[in-house]
């Protein structure tokens, strides 16, 4: 890895592993696309593969201590939620293989605009 290349891929890492901690989202949704725009990997499923990579060692115990002294976390629902991720992973494996990136990134989109939509408008009803 040259030292360019080392140097993108730690600014995409830093600027995730903020908005991760910050925010509680996983950002691969910033990720992925940071690695390709920037070239560090050459394609959409090589860079989902990547991603994945990445974020199986505990990225976010840090920001999980933090969250878990000021009693923010209920362990059960997330106990229950990595046992489902990890099962179902695979599958979703699985699918990527069979779908174009053309069509992976067109249901990515999609994706990511429910959420989006989702949060623009818990947000704008929130009375907080």
């Amino acid at each position: 890895m040259n030292l360019l290349r080392l140097f993108l891929t730690v600014v995409v890492g830093a600027v995730a592993g903020l908005i991760g901690g910050a925010l509680g989202v996983s950002t691969s949704f910033i990720m992925i696309p940071a690695i390709i725009l920037l070239n560090i990997v050459p394609d959409y499923k090589m860079a989902v593969g990547t991603i994945l990579l990445s974020i199986l060692p505990p990225l976010s115990l840090l920001a999980v201590v933090d969250y878990y002294k000021r009693k923010k976390i209920d362990i059960p629902v997330a106990i229950v939620l990595c046992i489902s991720y990890f099962i179902t992973a695979k599958y979703g494996a699985n699918i990527n293989k069979e779908y174009s990136s053309r069509v992976l990134k067109y249901w990515t989109a999609v994706i990511l605009f429910i959420c989006a939509g989702y949060f623009l408008w818990s947000a704008h009803e929130d009375k907080e």
